[in-house]
């Protein structure tokens, strides 16, 4: 079947959420994002085969939810990471008529972590600190240069803030939620190396699939938005109210780490439209819960601490 809506990364958290919001999106082939050469190479070609089905009566829709990197990869990670998003906007820039909307999801945390004055909008200035956040604001301005002569595409970039939700990559060393909960149920002591006072917002990731959904079908979208609950949690509120939720105490060790000065205190986030729905935070941890426990049960290749 035909259809004009792509999500790249359709097999993470956010891409899978995005599936779900949009189940007649285009089928893509697998991607071998773990080979910079492959991965570009796979691009291209489904690439192509997208451009080949579109309907030219309606407008073609990108949903870019795609990444490996995380605020630890090296720079040189980073780099790979960013060569292979460009070339891809300039193949698209090549090869897909007009009008379409390219939406691009970018990390609040990333670009916003050296910045001043929380909470941040849209129109706060990008400071980023690390590697990652230089990844993440190099693909905002490659992305948004690359379609600045193309009046009919619109480009739209979404800076989302902490996600959580059922299906994360536990092997990736973020989705703090995801991590308490797994230490309750297996017992296993987690680190943690930053203040109890952090703050964070956290958004739900099915709210924020269907927050990119909506702004995709608006006659007018943003051109930059912050996708964020609004509703910002202190680290020691979190620890609490997954207890409460759980009911199993979740066995922590405080201490100091060389990553933990690179810590940003304050990343409260004013999200620029309201999420269409706004899960509570405690079902959303009960979500996770049922998730992790089911994965717990089919897996014991699950991370320990």
């Amino acid at each position: 079947m035909n259809s004009n809506t792509w999500v790249i990364g359709a097999g993470g958290l956010l891409g899978s959420a995005l599936t779900r919001t949009l189940p007649n999106s285009f089928q893509a082939k697998p991607i071998r994002w773990s080979d910079q050469n492959q991965s570009s190479e796979d691009l291209n070609t489904n690439l192509n085969e997208f451009a080949a089905q579109l309907d030219p009566h309606h407008p073609w829709r990108i949903i870019w939810a795609a990444g490996h990197a995380t605020v630890s990869s090296s720079e040189s990670e980073c780099h790979n990471e960013l060569t292979t998003f460009s070339e891809f906007v300039s193949q698209a820039h090549k090869h897909l008529p007009t009008p379409g909307h390219f939406f691009l999801t970018s990390s609040a945390g990333g670009v916003y972590a050296g910045s001043s004055n929380p909470p941040f909008d849209s129109k706060s200035e990008p400071v980023p600190t690390s590697a990652y956040g230089r990844l993440k604001l190099g693909q905002e301005k490659a992305l948004t240069k690359t379609f600045t002569d193309r009046e009919s595409v619109h480009t739209t970039i979404g800076r989302i803030s902490n996600l959580y939700g059922p299906g994360q990559n536990l092997r990736k060393l973020q989705g703090l939620i995801s991590h308490l909960i797994l230490a309750a149920l297996t017992k296993n002591t987690m680190n943690i190396f930053v203040p109890l006072d952090t703050i964070r917002d956290f958004v739900f990731v099915g709210d924020a699939a269907e927050t990119i959904h909506a702004m995709t079908t608006m006659d007018s979208p943003p051109d930059i938005a912050v996708i964020a609950s609004g509703e910002p949690k202190s680290l020691a509120t979190v620890i609490s109210q997954v207890q409460g939720v759980i009911r199993v105490k979740i066995p922590i060790a405080y201490g100091q780490h060389a990553s933990s000065n690179s810590q940003v205190a304050d990343l409260r986030m004013l999200p620029t439209i309201a999420c269409p729905q706004l899960t509570p935070f405690p079902v959303g941890v009960k979500t996770m819960q049922l998730d992790l426990t089911a994965r717990l049960q089919e897996s014991d290749a699950l991370p320990s601490y």
